[in-house]
């Protein structure tokens, strides 16, 4: 299974988004969790808002589009067939906050992106190779996820992001792999992610430090991640693609 058609899931109950994870692998037994979980990830709330998305989805052929990404990635890194979800972003309206124009989530057993119209159709392949990119590296290092630890949780944003930079271009890399220069965020690896990176994906440190969240700087983790991709790089001239089942302490200086 691929691109699943939530296009026509939308059209039946776009005004229930927890009904619409009944079909879904990791939403089968507790929907309404599992909702709360996509929501903080970016899935739509507003039945409203999103049957306006909803209808620019279609306009741009976003699960055909999306259909044609996974068949090229797929063939190129030789991954998974997963089922994949399409469905509205939840996009902020107020004075003080942000649109959010895309966002996914990845499991290593299905992926789900939220999207709405993007001026530049190449967003579109960026987020989808750095989810999918994900779920391959899932896949290669056949690590059961309750074992991860922060280092592998950077590694992976580092490499995927760096193969959005390979496969689509500088232009359509993340804003946090420039938040900081390189001497800040030395500063904050060696004082805050350095001691804690064995820190597993249970412990409520590690999204403090992936996301930095509470007083850590923002993105600190996945910064940090780009980081230390980038200065293997430097040493060695890899492609993301012969990097992507490599353990995550290969990446170490």
């Amino acid at each position: 299974m691929a691109v699943v058609p939530t296009d026509d899931w939308l059209a039946e109950w776009i005004d229930n988004p927890v009904d619409l994870l009944k079909k879904t692998k990791n939403g089968k037994d507790d929907q309404q969790s599992f909702y709360q979980y996509l929501t903080k990830h970016g899935m739509y709330r507003s039945a409203r808002l999103a049957g306006d998305i909803y209808e620019k989805m279609k306009e741009k052929k976003l699960w055909e589009r999306f259909a044609l990404f996974e068949k090229k990635y797929k063939r190129k890194w030789n991954g998974p067939s997963v089922p994949i979800y399409l469905f509205p972003v939840q996009e902020k309206r107020g004075m003080f906050q942000t649109s959010m124009k895309k966002s996914g989530v990845c499991f290593k057993d299905e992926i789900f992106f939220f999207v709405t119209d993007q001026e530049d159709p190449k967003e579109y392949e960026a987020l989808f190779v750095h989810e999918y990119h994900h779920c391959v590296r899932m896949k290669r290092l056949n690590k059961k996820e309750d074992h991860y630890t922060l280092l592998d949780s950077i590694i992976f944003e580092g490499l995927a992001e760096t193969a959005v930079r390979e496969y689509c271009g500088e232009k359509y890399v993340a804003p946090w792999t420039k938040a900081y220069d390189e001497q800040e965020l030395s500063r904050y690896y060696e004082k805050w992610i350095e001691p804690n990176l064995e820190v597993r994906r249970d412990s409520p440190l590690h999204d403090q430090l992936l996301l930095g969240q509470k007083s850590f700087p923002k993105m600190l983790g996945y910064s940090s991640g780009y980081r230390l991709v980038q200065q293997f790089l430097k040493k060695q001239d890899s492609s993301t693609l012969s990097l992507i089942g490599e353990p995550s302490s290969v990446f170490l200086p």
